[in-house]
């Protein structure tokens, strides 16, 4: 320890500690550099003409835990509004809808038209029907959602 205090160690000394400790000499040596060197502030500046500190490095700028439960919520919320609009739905429109925009390799109009004998223009016309109803019925669950919330806040709020 008294040679680390005053310095460099010498290479007698680093073989000496290495073989104490049962470790390389380049840990010694490195072990040595970081003990010997000045503690620094994290508010110290990154260049000396710079206004930029170290602490400015360490931000973490991925979402906080909150923001992630948050939109963890609220996207399984929006799954559970789709799965009960989609009951509204017909069986068929309930199809051509999930075939056409709700699965990752949309089937094509000629594809659907086959399986139901109809014409693409009208699996068209299914199918913007069917979008048109999942969507009021969606807003529909947010407006009585929000309404729900509402009264929720007005019969706490009345309790104190």
């Amino acid at each position: 320890m008294q040679a680390i205090e005053e310095g460099d160690l010498s290479p007698e000394q680093v073989t000496k500690i290495a073989t104490r400790l049962g470790v390389p000499e380049e840990e010694v040596v490195n072990m040595n550099r970081r003990l010997a060197a000045p503690d620094s502030s994290l508010n110290a500046a990154v260049k000396a003409e710079g206004d930029m500190e170290w602490q400015d490095w360490l931000v973490d700028d991925t979402p906080n835990q909150e923001a992630r439960l948050g939109e963890t919520q609220e996207l399984g919320q929006r799954k559970h509004m789709l799965a009960q609009a989609l009951k509204a739905l017909t069986d068929r429109e309930r199809h051509i809808i999930v075939e056409r925009r709700l699965v990752d390799e949309p089937q094509t109009l000629e594809d659907l038209s086959a399986k139901y004998g109809i014409s693409r223009e009208r699996v068209r016309q299914i199918e913007v029907r069917a979008f048109d109803k999942l969507q009021k019925a969606m807003k529909n669950m947010v407006v009585e959602a929000a309404a729900e919330n509402s009264r929720k806040v007005e019969a706490h709020a009345t309790k104190h």
